[in-house]
């Protein structure tokens, strides 16, 4: 009756570490993908075409 009860125990733990590590591992590494598109995002080329049109608009509403 012992053996049963800690063979349980121990099938069950290793159930909740198996769980608990699927997890963990996709969320950090979608982290990490959102952390390096946020990056990519704020670099100044990503910038630039931001910067050029708003730069365009307000020479447009110069000229108008």
């Amino acid at each position: 009756m012992t053996v049963a009860l800690v063979v349980i125990i121990v099938v069950i733990a290793l159930v909740f570490v198996v769980l608990i590590a699927n997890r963990r591992t996709p969320a950090s590494n979608d982290g990490v993908d959102d952390f390096r598109r946020h990056l990519d995002a704020l670099s100044p080329e990503a910038r630039q075409q931001v910067i050029d049109r708003v730069q365009h608009r307000e020479e447009d509403d110069d000229g108008a």
